[in-house]
């Protein structure tokens, strides 16, 4: 049997560590751009021992991506990934990440960049609790600790976490033995371990979605996509979208798409070997496939298992109503751009199905009773390990959020101008009037919000 090669992205290894645990050699190490420091943090090592003695025949590969304190920088990681492939490397161990929301839309990027050329991602989910990225991402396998090796379903609606597994591992030092601590840095390279022998075993798989759903059977769990996060570059199919927001990924021609969006559910067999985001109105099935599969009905089942919220909803809450000759994508995607650049985290929610597209997140308010009544379980737990610091909520006529509003805004149409009312408390604040809509006039509707939301807070 050949060997696989696995590369350890840490803050480097320690071979003489290894050698007395009676592990081989690393084949080789790259020190990045971290400086070379006595390592007195032994974090990679001990992901490296973990690997080594759950998969015997993995040649090890280290890459310095961070330092003994334990950080990093984000930039870094395409080298990383870049030096990988040009080892032959496709099975990765990240055992680290950010919970941090602008480091999302990078991060992202580049992991579905990489998968797609065949690089698969073991990462730990951060021990804070808080979504983690790369962790929570569709083309990573993302991993918790626990005591036993399992799914985790509910970590993975909540954040994007796949499985839970052991991570205080025994590890025999020249006659001693020493338990690792419980953390989840420990659990992701059993998990690495684990794909390891399954990709030396089934020679067939070579990407991160085959792992993930032959893992999931093993188990006898069903992998399911909550977000579409996955697309590097994307098809659509027979129609022109709504919004002129850009999409969080590359449009790209058919051929060259690693995800189609159809709106068609006869065509799902003509894409066996692609991706697929389903944004028809009809119910439909998940094929039968080894890719990944998008629909609202995926969204539907997340909100529905959605555990009893704590409390209320404790951070502000924007309700934007308007009719259909608004573009809504674009008010969300523009206002969460505003708040960004503030340092605050917007959760943007539409009830349009094209907004995945443009990494908002979908609520399908216009359905049955029981989606209605857990709709405010969902979004409190969402906020909270997204680490919200308010939600954007837009809507259209007769639709509700079932969730208390603390400032509305209603925009109208007019014969040549567009109308904007700003109530706070069912108090009007403000309105305006615009003959046209670009950027300066979304900022000018922003700052009236921010001054609305710091004014509450000097009132505290």
């Amino acid at each position: 049997m050949n060997k696989l090669k696995i590369a350890v992205l840490d803050n480097g290894v320690d071979e003489k560590l290894l050698a007395l645990c009676g592990l081989p050699d690393i084949i080789q190490q790259n020190k990045g751009n971290i400086s070379d420091e006595e390592d007195l943090f032994l974090h990679g090592t001990n992901c490296a021992m973990i690997i080594g003695l759950n998969c015997a025949d993995a040649e090890l590969y280290s890459y310095k991506l961070i330092d003994n304190t334990g950080k990093g920088n984000v930039d870094d990681l395409k080298s990383a990934f870049d030096w990988c492939l040009m080892n032959n490397i496709r099975l990765v161990n990240l055992s680290f990440g950010t919970t941090h929301f602008k480091d999302k839309g990078i991060i992202r990027q580049l992991v579905n960049q990489y998968a797609n050329k065949g690089l698969i991602i073991i990462a730990a989910t951060a021990n804070s609790g808080y979504t983690a990225f790369p962790a929570s991402f569709s083309n990573v396998i993302g991993v918790k600790a626990k005591d036993t090796f399992n799914i985790d379903a509910e970590g993975l609606r909540d954040k994007g976490v796949d499985f839970a597994a052991p991570s205080e591992h025994k590890i025999w030092f020249g006659g001693n033995d020493i338990t690792l601590q419980k953390s989840n840095s420990y659990a992701a390279p059993y998990v690495t371990a684990m794909a390891g022998r399954l990709m030396m075993e089934q020679s067939w798989i070579n990407n991160v979605w085959q792992i993930k759903k032959h893992l999931y059977q093993k188990f006898r769990g069903k992998c399911v996509q909550y977000i579409p996060d996955w697309i590097e570059k994307g098809w659509i199919a027979g129609k022109v979208l709504k919004s002129k927001a850009e999409v969080y990924f590359e449009v790209a021609a058919k051929e060259e798409a690693d995800t189609v969006i159809l709106y068609d559910k006869n065509e799902f067999n003509e894409y066996r070997e692609k991706h697929i985001v389903y944004l028809g109105n009809e119910i439909a099935e998940q094929p039968d496939t080894q890719c990944f599969f998008w629909s609202r009905r995926n969204r539907k089942e997340q909100i529905l298992c959605s555990r009893i919220k704590k409390e209320s909803i404790n951070i502000p809450v924007i309700l934007i109503k308007s009719d259909k000759e608004q573009d809504q994508i674009w008010w969300l995607t523009e206002l969460r751009k505003c708040f960004e650049a503030e340092g605050y985290n917007a959760y943007a929610i539409s009830t349009e199905q094209e907004s995945v597209l443009y990494d908002l997140e979908y609520i399908p308010f216009a359905v049955d009773e029981d989606i209605s009544n857990k709709i405010g379980d969902f979004l409190y737990w969402q906020t909270y390990y997204n680490q919200s610091d308010l939600i954007i909520c837009g809507i259209q006529e007769k639709e509700s959020i079932g969730v208390e509003a603390d400032i509305f805004v209603r925009i109208e149409n007019g014969k040549k101008q567009t109308g904007i009312q700003i109530y706070c408390d069912k108090i009007k604040k403000t309105q305006m009037c615009f003959g046209t809509l670009g950027e300066q006039q979304i900022k000018k509707v922003y700052d009236c919000l921010l001054t609305i939301l710091t004014e509450d807070e000097d009132e505290e």
